[in-house]
């Protein structure tokens, strides 16, 4: 049904009266209702103080996992997700624990010892809320399942990367080598690679050095003074 022009004008003036919180803590709720953080840009609402420590955890695991192109920063940042995700789930689990220490269930024990009480309540607190850790049991398995998951995923994306990488510098350095034999400048380019010719040049440097060391060893020890045995300082016997 169309809205008549009365109930329109209508709407929009209570629209004007509507400005949100306007105490400082009412506005530092609000602050966080829609927050896009770096690392996904998804929409997420934390505190500061777990913001802070949520972007730095996933952006360091993000970082360690090398993602390389939109699909391994995809996987890379679900993993970092999961990750971060698990452990809330396990800090939880602690958490649930510890309130017996604070909501009562300690008083109703006694105990000489402060670690023997500690224990009971918190068996007591665990029975009490079974239901509970169970279920953030079963959420801990299927975020960890989704972890390995992605895991394996990128793991598999990368291998097959590294791999088709090796591939195309080893008919670079061939290519390249055939160049210079002639006499020719070599543009990479020509034959499809992204890669420059000081790059090209670098991994046939590496794979000679390899090489060498593979085919003869001793030679290559002796060479690199690896067969060298540092002197150890004599140290004066005992009278």
């Amino acid at each position: 049904m169309p809205v008549s022009e009365q109930q329109l004008a209508a709407n929009r003036a209570n629209a004007q009266k509507c400005h949100g919180p306007t105490s400082i803590a009412g506005k530092k709720r609000s602050s966080q209702n829609a927050r896009r953080h770096g690392v996904t840009a998804q929409i997420t609402v934390m505190t500061d103080e777990d913001r802070i420590h949520h972007d730095t955890f996933c952006t360091n695991m993000i970082s360690d996992l090398k993602p390389v192109g939109s699909v391994e920063n995809f996987l890379a940042s679900s993993i970092a997700e999961e990750a971060w995700r698990l452990n809330h789930a396990r800090a939880q689990c602690k958490n649930i624990i510890a309130i017996g220490h604070f909501d009562g269930t300690g008083d109703a024990y006694s105990a000489e010892h402060p670690e023997i009480e500690t224990a009971i309540t918190e068996a007591q607190t665990t029975r009490n809320n079974a239901k509970t850790l169970e279920l953030l049991s079963l959420y801990a398995q299927r975020i960890h399942r989704a972890y390995e998951k992605y895991n394996n995923q990128l793991h598999a994306l990368q291998s097959e990367r590294k791999s088709e990488q090796a591939h195309q510098f080893g008919e670079a350095r061939l290519l390249s080598q055939v160049a210079k034999l002639n006499n020719l400048p070599y543009v990479p380019a020509t034959d499809g690679f992204v890669f420059s010719n000081r790059e090209i040049d670098h991994y046939t440097d590496r794979f000679h050095r390899l090489e060498l060391g593979k085919q003869n060893p001793l030679a290559y020890k002796l060479h690199a003074n690896l067969l060298k045995i540092p002197e150890l300082p004599k140290v004066p016997r005992a009278a």
